[in-house]
């Protein structure tokens, strides 16, 4: 059996040191803040090249939140990716907001910019949300952000895939105006339970960010905001601290098994894996493949009946939610791109610690799958 995921590996690796931390944690009582909060904060900031970084208690709370840094309000319509996790659509719906979805680029799968100025010409939204999705970015990063400053559009990018992530050498949130992370424990950087930050380039940003993520509070008792309760803790802080100091590891193990399954699939015209464009290094958090003539649950089905854990992120777009409509999302163009990588696409196994005969025993049974 190979599974698709396996939290054990990097956990086994932390687990001395971070059971010593917690019990450190519980006998200050460091629950909610604290100095290791501040630490984890500094390191982010440190590792992402961002100038500053406020945690929170979730990646959907740090969407939620990034927003509202940028301005967003009720009744303002949003542009973002017809494909991406629900978080993102559900965000601005949360706000009150007006999602406007978008396509994809077929090739690199992040969020088109034809489609995007195509859009803001067509239904002038207000903010857009660029997704870094899959553990890349768009080949057009620096364009679309030209394009957002040029329009008066606000930019918010969820980085909740992409930590590790970098563009011509330079992390890829460094310049980001807001973005946000998320560290669900499957994440290339995950925790122990959920959490979140926010990283933004002013002062005057942080300190809005900080009161919001603390019921907008200005002062003991007195609110400047009306905000939502979102802070971690130095349980959580503590077991990320440890992790982060695994990065190197993380991001060399992930590598090198999405360039094995690049390198062991190139051969079979039937099959196409997706990756990063050209400048973009990866941080592999997800393998992404087609295979012609087939549907990706077919696939799935297959690999798992031989013993090969396999996924399908995402098996649907944002337009085909029903609470979509619901929300009053504006859907533009056809979506065809981002419709047809939801019908099709498969994720083989990929996580931090994983051997390289996993991954020739994954591929064997895809290429049997496809050839069936």
């Amino acid at each position: 059996m190979v599974p698709f995921i396996d939290l054990k590996r990097l956990v086994a690796k932390v687990r001395g040191d971070v059971l010593s931390d917690w019990t450190e944690c519980l006998d200050n009582c460091e629950f909610v803040g604290g100095p290791r909060v501040g630490a984890v904060e500094k390191k982010l900031a440190s590792v992402l090249g961002a100038p500053l970084v406020v945690s929170c208690a979730n990646g959907t709370d740090a969407l939620l939140v990034g927003l509202q840094a940028l301005g967003v309000k009720r009744g303002m319509k949003v542009a973002l990716p017809n494909l991406t996790f629900w978080a993102t659509f559900e965000a601005v719906a949360q706000l009150g907001a007006i999602p406007v979805l978008v396509d994809i680029d077929p090739d690199d799968l992040q969020m088109s910019l034809e489609e995007l100025r195509a859009a803001h010409d067509a239904h002038r939204f207000d903010a857009a949300m660029l997704v870094h999705l899959y553990g890349w970015t768009s080949g057009r990063l620096s364009e679309i952000r030209a394009f957002c400053k040029e329009r008066g559009v606000a930019l918010l990018e969820d980085g909740a895939q992409c930590f590790g992530v970098e563009v011509q050498g330079e992390p890829v949130l460094a310049k980001a105006e807001v973005a946000t992370l998320s560290f669900y424990p499957a994440k290339v950087v995950g925790g122990a339970m959920d959490g979140g930050a926010i990283t933004m380039q002013t002062k005057e940003r942080e300190a809005f960010v900080r009161s919001i993520c603390n019921h907008g509070r200005s002062e003991h008792y007195s609110y400047a905001h009306v905000g939502w309760n979102s802070r971690m803790g130095g349980v959580q802080a503590a077991f990320l601290l440890r992790v982060l100091a695994e990065l190197p590891a993380i991001l060399e193990s992930r590598r090198a098994a999405a360039k094995r399954y690049r390198e062991r699939l190139s051969g079979d015209k039937r099959i196409k894996v997706y990756g990063p464009p050209a400048g973009v290094t990866e941080n592999g958090y997800l393998n992404v493949l087609t295979v012609e003539s087939k549907k990706g649950q077919q696939i799935v089905d297959a690999l798992k009946a031989a013993g090969v854990g396999a996924a399908r992120t995402y098996p649907e777009p944002m337009d085909a939610q029903p609470p979509a409509k619901a929300a009053g999302a504006i859907v533009h163009g056809d979506l065809r791109h981002s419709r047809s990588i939801c019908e099709r696409v498969v994720n083989l196994p990929l996580f931090y610690g994983i051997r390289e005969d996993e991954c020739d025993t994954a591929v064997e049974a895809l290429l049997a799958a496809a050839k069936a």
